[in-house]
C-alpha cells in the first residue's frame, strides 16, 4: 500500500510539472502570437503607407511600376464610382457643395462645417447665374466688335496696300505710254526730215534738167 501511495504522489507530481510546463508552453505561444499579430499589424500599417505613397505618386502624374498601374487605375475608378454615389446621396438629401473646400453641405446649413464658408442659397445661386450669363454675353459682345474691329482695320489696310498698286501701275502705264509716243515722234521727225531732203533733191535735179 506504501509504494502505491508513493507511486500514485509521484504520478501527481509528474503531472502537475507536466501541467505547469504546458500552461507555461501556452502562455509563450499567446505571448509570441500576440507579438505576431503586432507585427503583422505595424507591417499592415506600413504596406498601406507604401500604398497610399505609391497612389499619391500615381495621382501626382508621377511614374509607378507596371504591376502598380493596374491595381492605382482600379483604386481611381473606384473612388469615382464611390465619388458619384455620394454625390447621389448628397442630391437626394438636398445638400450642395460648398464653392470654397468642394465638400457636400446639408441644406439647412448656412455655412460649410468644414471650412466655415458661407453656403449661397437657391435664390442666390440663380442670381449669380443670371450675372454670370450676362457676364459672359457682355464678353462675347465685347469680342466680337473687337474682331469685327480687326477685320474691318485689315481690310481697310488692304484697300489702301490695293490702292497704292494700282496707283504705281497707272504711273509705269502713263511712264510707258509716254515714252512710246515720244519715240514716235522723233522717228516722225526723222523721216518727214528725210522725206523733206529727198523732195530738195529731186527739186534740184528737175531744176537743172530744165536749165540745160
Amino acid at each position: 500500500m506504501k509504494d502505491f501511495f508513493e507511486d500514485l504522489g509521484k504520478r501527481i507530481g509528474e503531472t502537475a510539472e507536466t501541467m505547469t510546463n504546458m500552461a507555461g508552453e501556452a502562455i509563450e505561444i499567446q505571448r509570441l502570437k500576440s507579438q505576431i499579430r503586432t507585427l503583422a499589424r505595424g507591417n499592415a500599417v506600413d504596406l498601406m503607407e507604401l500604398g497610399k505613397s505609391i497612389y499619391d505618386r500615381y495621382k501626382a502624374g508621377g511614374a509607378v511600376e507596371e504591376s502598380a498601374q493596374a491595381l492605382c487605375d482600379a483604386i481611381k475608378d473606384r473612388e469615382s464610382t464611390i465619388d458619384e454615389y455620394e454625390k447621389k446621396i448628397s442630391k437626394i438629401k438636398g445638400a450642395s457643395k460648398c464653392s470654397n473646400c468642394g465638400k457636400m453641405v446639408g441644406k439647412d446649413m448656412a455655412y460649410c462645417p468644414y471650412c466655415g464658408e458661407k453656403v449661397a442659397s437657391a435664390e442666390d445661386e440663380e442670381a449669380g447665374s443670371n450675372d454670370a450669363v450676362d457676364e459672359a454675353a457682355d464678353d462675347y459682345v465685347e469680342q466680337v466688335k473687337e474682331k469685327m474691329a480687326d477685320a474691318a482695320e485689315k481690310a481697310a489696310d488692304k484697300a489702301g496696300e490695293a490702292a497704292k498698286i494700282v496707283s504705281d501701275m497707272a504711273g509705269k502705264a502713263a511712264e510707258k505710254t509716254g515714252d512710246i509716243a515720244g519715240k514716235a515722234a522723233e522717228k516722225t521727225g526723222e523721216m518727214a526730215e528725210k522725206a523733206a531732203e529727198k523732195i530738195n533733191d529731186a527739186a534740184e535735179k528737175v531744176s537743172g534738167k530744165l536749165n540745160e
